[in-house]
């Protein structure tokens, strides 16, 4: 995973335009300190850091050990986390707020602390903590937004980090800065620096002056997290270094090299240094490669050896304190001179030069953090020694204190030209490796720790990323369809677009009224965009009076990668107004459900296709479900008297079980909707009201009977029933009924259990069977009817048949009934002759036979009613001994078969049976039989 920035992260400037927002650009961005990254800091570098933040922060008494300073440089904080304490601390409204708040030095200390106990820095935090009591007191404030100086959200990278000594030392220098802090009083000792002056014919070997520098920053840092073209630096330093030889004696040589025979003292060294801060521009940044060319400049060095007051050097309103630069003593001689006697003698010496290093473009390829030292060798130590030496005033002058006669002054003055050059030679002599040596210690151990040196810049790089413009608008949807129309403007509740990135914010803009256009920027990443009403929402919220129409949840996703070049428009439509959110569903348990509860639950299916309107004082407004049985209605929010009207009736969806709005809900008390058809709703108060509407079935029984028959007879009515919806089912018969069978598992047969039920109660569960659209299928239901014997012709039986479902688990009740009307005819008449087919003897009531003849019976059945009869059943039974002829069946002539098939005829043992379809009034048919005579 690519290192990502180190979020010195603020707000960017939000450009709000009249126009319509544009697609937004994305381009490489970069984060940059001035100073390097220290895994750890030795004893050395701890001696020179505790008096370094001493006086930078001007008093205390600092005495961290050089393992409380290495967890301080070995940690790095989640800037987010830093960000976010900070803000707490300092109870600021915003993260920028915090930023440009005026903070003590210990509530940076202590936000430092907290942040690294978050991170599990245990170690650091006490340090830090311990740094604070060794500088209690201090009255003075700074501003953290004067060095973090950042063009993109706080927050923008989740997983960037700050390193705490960067930023220790970065808000030392700017307290010191805000200040006017001088370190006169708080010295930082430069020891076990050695000066190599073996080999010049000085007559001495190593040495060990005693060094203090005086540190003061002049202007603070600026580190920099932005695209190409954005600028950071380094602080401007100026250092006042006292390097004391201890009263060194050399030998005094003359030009050439050649002993002299006197000697000469070494007393201080007074150098002053200013360093101009080392500046620099982030050039390209690659964010695909992870790369990133900086331009740097190190700063204008200038180096002088003499004297300057100090209220002249370390005062901030002088430009250039160096003009105030006069020679100082260096070292003393002493000569004899003839009638004088020994004569004390002062060597001063003046000297000045600066350096003005150029630019240089270096790329980091990471990984980050990366720090580089860029050096400029024209401006180096070396170089600026060589000409601050080789341009050196000496001058040579009688001690304060010693007294020449008159008539002795042209001796002195002969005396002093004679070592002006001994003196100037040997001074030069000395100054080039002491300076070397003295101006590359302060280098390594003070000056790169503030992220400057001589001739140099010490630039880290944290990481690169990619950041996107992100445009659009926020508007007033009128009708609403989702639409940016012309002429919908914002009307200006206060409402912001944020960006939010692992759960924080990363960019915030505020949304004006009339165009409504925000423009904010995005960091890479997995980001959401979102309208809220605060700059820390990372939630959508609308406004009071407003819902979201598009998107509905208020907020986009984005994904912003390395490669990304563009982010498209994002418009935001808000409805002054409610929003019904609903779903319209078959409320019937299925799936294991609890039915009747206005719940979609288990496998109740969503109903597509129907209509579901709102009415109120403005009109009404309607919809049509989508196939999941979701609907959306919107409802302006000047509306009063609501009401929601469900479908009408539809087949196996005629009931109303119940609505929620917002969790209240309001069940069916019965099967017809009483209060439901509509059902009332809340005024609109700018709600996302999340509505829920079931629909179940009602029960039906088809279809009425009719039939006729004579007295006495049983008819046999078919009917179909369907449930509905599951309850329990119970059944009813009126007069003249004698059975109800009832097909209670609807596998399409009537067998003998349920023949024998009757009309015992039924449960219908989950397990009953459905229609491919999702109703309780329709099973059969058998009911009969008996004629009683003696009933007149003409005589109407009506029998009612009623069922009665009561919902599971719910006080409701519906019934469905039919009619089944039975009329009572004549009936036909039925004539039986017989005639002897052996003997020919003609048909009659009876004829005389023989053993071994054949004999012919024929059934003459008239209808002699006014009325067509139907399915009319005839049956003879054989008497006496008589046997029958196979295969003799007829019916008016027509040949029927004896098996029990699909013709008219059958015959079973002795008993044969017809079956007449249909017989017109008046009309007769014949039906004929043969038997033998045994």
């Amino acid at each position: 995973m690519r290192a990502r920035l180190l979020s010195f992260i603020t707000l960017v400037a939000l450009l709000v335009t009249l126009g319509r927002a544009q697609a937004g650009p994305c381009a490489g961005a970069a984060c940059v300190v001035a100073g390097p990254r220290l895994l750890s800091v030795d004893s050395g570098r701890s001696a020179v850091l505790n008096p370094l933040l001493q006086g930078l922060l001007g008093g205390g008494s600092v005495t961290l050990t050089a393992a409380d300073w290495t967890a301080v440089a070995q940690t790095d904080v989640r800037l987010s986390a830093f960000l976010n304490l900070l803000q707490a601390q300092v109870g600021a409204g915003t993260v920028q707020d915090a930023l440009n708040a005026d903070i003590s030095v210990a509530t940076l200390l202590e936000v430092a602390a907290q942040a690294a106990e978050t991170d599990g820095a245990v170690a650091a935090a006490s340090a830090l903590r311990a740094l604070a009591l060794g500088v209690p007191g201090l009255t003075g404030t700074l501003r953290l937004g004067e060095l973090l100086q950042l063009d993109f959200p706080p927050g923008a990278f989740v997983d960037s980090r700050l390193n705490l000594l960067n930023l220790v030392l970065g808000g030392a220098q700017l307290f010191n800065t805000r200040n006017a802090v001088t370190t006169g009083s708080t010295p930082i000792t430069l020891s076990g620096v050695s000066v190599n002056l073996s080999g010049l014919g000085l007559g001495v070997g190593t040495v060990t002056p005693t060094i203090q520098a005086f540190v003061q920053v002049i202007e603070p840092p600026v580190y920099r997290c932005g695209p190409q073209g954005a600028t950071f630096h380094a602080a401007s330093i100026r250092v006042k270094l006292d390097v004391n030889f201890n009263g060194l004696t050399v030998n005094l040589l003359s030009p050439s090299g050649v002993d002299t025979g006197l000697d000469l003292t070494l007393t201080n060294l007074n150098l002053y240094l200013e360093v101009a801060r080392a500046s620099g521009a982030i050039g390209l940044v690659d964010a695909v490669s992870d790369a990133v060319t900086l331009d740097v400049t190190p700063g204008v060095a200038r180096l002088a050896l003499g004297t300057i007051p100090d209220s002249t050097f370390f005062n901030r309103s002088v430009p250039n304190p160096f003009t105030s630069l006069t020679p100082v003593r260096v070292a003393t001689t002493q000569v004899s001179v003839a009638g004088l006697g020994l004569l004390n003698l002062d060597v001063n010496a003046r000297g000045l030069t600066d350096g003005t290093p150029g630019a240089q473009a270096v790329t980091f390829g990471g990984p980050y953090p990366q720090t580089r030292t860029v050096q400029s060798g024209f401006v180096g130590v070396t170089n600026l020694v060589t000409s601050l030496v080789d341009t050196l005033s000496v001058g040579v002058r009688v001690s304060a204190g010693q007294t020449v006669p008159p008539a002795l002054q042209g001796t002195v003055d002969a005396t002093i030209g004679n070592l002006l050059a001994p003196a100037t030679s040997t001074l030069k002599l000395v100054l080039r490796p002491t300076l070397l040596a003295v101006l590359t210690a302060l280098g390594d151990r003070v000056l790169d720790l503030l992220g400057t040196g001589i001739g140099q810049a010490v630039v880290t790089v944290t990481g690169v990323n990619t950041i996107c413009t992100l445009t659009g608008r926020v508007y007033s949807d009128l009708q609403p369809d989702g639409v940016a129309d012309a002429g919908e403007t914002w009307p200006g509740p206060t409402v912001r677009v944020n960006a939010v990135l692992g759960g924080a914010v990363v960019a915030s803009a505020p949304v004006p009224a009339g165009p409504g256009t925000y423009t904010l920027a995005v960091p890479e990443g997995s980001v959401v965009a979102l309208v809220t009403t605060s700059a820390a929402g990372i939630t959508p919220a609308a406004p009071a009076g407003f819902v979201f129409v598009n998107p509905p949840g208020g907020q986009f996703p984005l994904t912003v990668a390395a490669t990304t070049t563009s982010l498209p428009d994002l418009d935001f439509g808000l409805f002054a107004g409610d929003r019904l959110s609903g779903t319209l569903f078959r409320d019937d348990g299925r799936g294991g459900a609890l039915p009747y509860d206005a719940l979609a639950q288990g496998s109740e299916a969503g109903l597509a296709g129907l209509t579901v309107s709102v009415t109120g004082s403005g009109g009404t407004r309607s919809t049509v479900t989508a196939a999941s049985g979701a609907f959306t209605l919107y409802v302006p929010g000047s509306w009063t008297g609501l009401s929601l009207t469900p479908p009408a009736p539809q087949p196996g969806l005629e009931a109303v079980t119940g609505v929620r709005v917002d969790g209240a809900i309001t069940l069916a008390t019965n099967p017809q909707g009483t209060g439901l058809r509509p059902a009332p709703l809340p005024d609109p108060a700018g709600q996302v009201r999340a509505v829920s509407l079931g629909l179940t079935g009602r029960p039906t029984l088809t279809p009425d009977g009719a039939g006729q028959t004579e007295a006495p007879a049983t008819l046999t009515y078919a009917h179909t029933f369907r449930p509905g919806t599951v309850g329990t089912l119970t059944f009813s018969l009126g007069a003249g009924g004698t059975a109800l069978t009832a097909d209670r598992n609807c596998d399409g047969t009537l067998d003998a259990a349920e023949r024998l039920a009757g009309t015992s109660a039924l449960v219908v569960g989950d397990s009953w069977p459905r229609d491919s659209d999702g109703r309780l299928s329709a099973c059969a239901l058998e009911v009969s009817v008996a004629v009683p014997a003696g009933t007149p012709p003409g005589t109407v039986l009506t029998t009612p048949v009623g069922l009665s479902l009561t919902w599971q688990d719910r006080p409701v009740t519906d019934a469905a009934g039919a009619t089944d009307t039975t009329t009572v005819i004549p009936g036909a008449t039925v004539g039986k002759t017989v005639e002897n087919l052996t003997r020919s003897t003609p048909a009659g009531l009876s004829t005389d036979a023989q053993p071994g003849d054949r004999l012919r019976y024929c059934l003459t059945v008239t209808n002699g009613s006014p009325d067509p009869l139907s399915t009319l059943t005839l049956s003879d039974t054989l008497a006496g001994a008589a046997l029958y002829a196979p295969g003799s069946l007829t019916l008016s002539g027509a040949p029927l078969t004896d098996a029990a098939d699909a013709d008219a005829g059958e015959v079973a043992g002795r008993t044969v049976t017809y079956r007449i379809a249909g017989l017109a009034p008046q009309a007769s048919v014949v039906a004929c039989l043969d038997v033998t005579v045994p």
